[in-house]
């Protein structure tokens, strides 16, 4: 399919090759018209011109756009129909449509008998045969309409950390249909992490017994056999999504179940998808608390959630989320808003609470939730005698009065420190107006100008500068000791607290807003090795800012935040910036000079 892709004439120029027979000849300059395969820009090309193909004649093959427009990866169609008329007519519209773009479809294969699918065009024949079909990495076996799974061929050479982290990443299974059985191989991983195992050495005796009794167990899995269809077709009278989470002190997981109650009153449930993680190792230098179990469940109910957004949004269909944990803490955490718990809560259970709307969340025993395995990890022999696992609970293809009864909220006796909810706190604040100074004027050179004269009308009262007294214009000491002035009285409105601290320890606590500035005291005044420290909120602040967006003509953000910082660092000034120039959008003249 790339090479049924041209190229631009001008863009030709940039795949050229040079090429000669022998050394002797003169080198001829080839240019590739068409896309090249390898390429970084070729998948998005290739990808580009179908769903261009689909655009255009969408409207004589509906049904076929969307195919082309969704079910391709680059050059590779996997898609379905729920009868073989409506198989045939889809694969001659695909072809139809794919024509216009100088494309033909090679290598049909089907769950179907191939002489019912059958055309005069060789390229659309299907391949009838029993052999399996490897396809993005899935090995499928048409004659039975099943997923099976390929063992890789290990290296018998000495086990070390790598070679175990190279044995787990050829382990490919994009939907994790067996990912209780690759839990056991992430778990083993971190052991290794925690035993601060290095790379080439060779494991103890015992983990490479271990890990070599993995290996072999994963031969199990050729046996395996995963139903592709989910019995999901347009006969359906209803369906429901059932999804299950639970943690471990090791790991942690979910997994998700499509119901479909069919026309004669059949229910069937099928596992569609699943994901598990293992639990993060604990690091008491960079977090205040250990990991916990609670926690772990709320990670495990957030992953439920993810999963549950990509099903709705593959499938395409509306189905009302049950959710199930066997954590009443979870329960009692999500059915709460999210400001009442500490932030780690208050951010998951609001993910989970959006990602979840409309659904409901549920307990059910732990011996009875699929997803238990998840978290714990089980071996492939367990896994493929495992009902549980492939369809869920027996009751879930029941009606609702034979599910688990809903267990009343209750959280009498937990420790208050594992629900971790904020603690209300009443607290009375003075909050004292700036200095009326601050207003006088509305820019700051004439602040800093009205300011100077108040400065030399005290000196000059004074009855010991009799003698000395200040007259004429303003000089230049004058204006700078005049804003140093208002810095000063600035930061004492401000930062009280630090000023003092700096004055008797020489650093400011580690609470303090301006800790991370690791500020210092010079002549009085809280600077940032150089640049005078502000408080963003003041309205000294305010008018410096408005200062400099004057002085630079309007300039961006970036500009006069780095022109600002030269000699004053205002804490967190992109707002204030983004405010001043919505405000003064309108303030230039005609001829581009700032209006003051």
């Amino acid at each position: 399919m790339y090479r049924m892709v041209q190229v631009q004439p001008n863009d030709c120029q940039l795949q050229r090759i040079f090429w000669r027979n022998t050394p002797n000849e003169f080198i001829r300059v080839f240019e590739l018209q068409t896309v090249t395969y390898g390429t970084a820009s070729a998948p998005y090309l290739v990808t580009k011109c179908l769903r261009r193909l689909a655009e255009l004649d969408g409207d004589r093959f509906p049904e076929a756009a969307k195919v082309l427009a969704e079910d391709f990866y680059v050059d590779d169609m996997m898609s379905g129909v729920d009868s073989i008329d409506e198989g045939v007519q889809l694969c001659t519209d695909i072809q139809t449509l794919l024509s216009g773009g100088g494309s033909t479809l090679r290598k049909w294969s089907s769950n179907c008998a191939a002489d019912d699918c059958k055309d005069d065009r060789t390229s659309f024949e299907l391949d009838d045969s029993s052999a399996t079909i490897k396809t993005l990495g899935l090995v499928w076996e048409p004659r039975v309409d099943s997923f099976k799974f390929k063992v890789p061929t290990w290296n018998h050479s000495e086990i070390c950390k790598r070679t175990v982290l190279s044995d787990l990443a050829r382990l490919f299974d994009p939907l994790l249909l067996v990912s209780p059985v690759v839990t056991t191989a992430k778990i083993f991983v971190q052991s290794l992490w925690r035993q601060k195992a290095s790379w080439d050495d060779a494991l103890a005796e015992d983990l490479q017994k271990q890990w070599s009794n993995f290996r072999r167990s994963l031969d199990s899995l050729v046996n395996l056999q995963v139903p592709r269809w989910v019995a999901f077709s347009k006969d359906c009278l209803s369906l429901q999504l059932h999804g299950f989470c639970d943690a471990s002190i090791k790991a942690y997981g979910a997994c998700i179940y499509l119901c479909c109650k069919h026309f004669d009153e059949s229910v069937t449930s099928h596992l569609l998808v699943a994901k598990s993680r293992v639990a993060p190792l604990e690091d008491l230098k960079k977090w205040k608390r250990k990991q916990s179990i609670p926690r772990l469940e709320l990670s495990s109910a957030l992953l439920l959630a993810h999963l549950y957004e990509k099903v709705v949004t593959s499938l395409k269909i509306t189905a009302r989320p049950y959710c199930w944990t066997d954590s009443m803490i979870v329960r009692y955490w999500l059915s709460s808003s999210p400001s009442r718990w500490q932030q780690f809560i208050a951010n998951r259970v609001s993910e989970i609470q959006h990602a979840t709307r409309g659904g409901v969340w549920s307990h059910v025993p732990g011996t009875e939730n699929p997803a238990d395995v998840l978290s714990r990890g089980i071996t492939a022999d367990q896994l493929n005698e495992d009902p549980l696992w492939w369809n869920g609970a027996p009751w879930m293809r029941g009606n609702e009065d034979s599910w688990p009864e809903n267990v009343h909220l209750t959280v009498a006796g937990v420790d208050p420190t594992v629900l971790e909810e904020n603690s209300a706190v009443s607290v009375v604040v003075n909050m004292s107006p700036p200095n009326e100074i601050f207003s006088l004027r509305s820019s700051l050179t004439s602040l800093v100008r009205i300011t100077a004269w108040l400065l030399r009308w005290k000196h000059n009262a004074q009855q010991r500068t009799h003698n000395n007294r200040r007259s004429g214009i303003l000089t230049y000491a004058e204006r700078e000791s005049a804003l140093l002035h208002l810095v000063r009285l600035a930061q004492r409105e401000c930062f009280e607290q630090e000023l003092l601290d700096l004055q008797r320890k020489g650093q400011v606590k580690s609470t303090s807003r301006i800790n991370t500035f690791h500020p210092i005291m010079l002549d009085g005044i809280v600077r940032r090795k150089h640049p005078i420290v502000l408080d963003k909120n003041h309205p000294f602040t305010s008018l410096v800012m408005l200062h400099y967006h004057y002085k630079l003509l309007h300039a961006g953000q970036q500009l006069l935040i780095g022109s600002v910082r030269d000699r004053f660092w205002p804490a967190d000034n992109t707002p204030l910036c983004n405010l001043l120039s919505q405000q003064t959008d309108g303030s230039r003249t005609t001829d581009g000079r700032p209006a003051f």
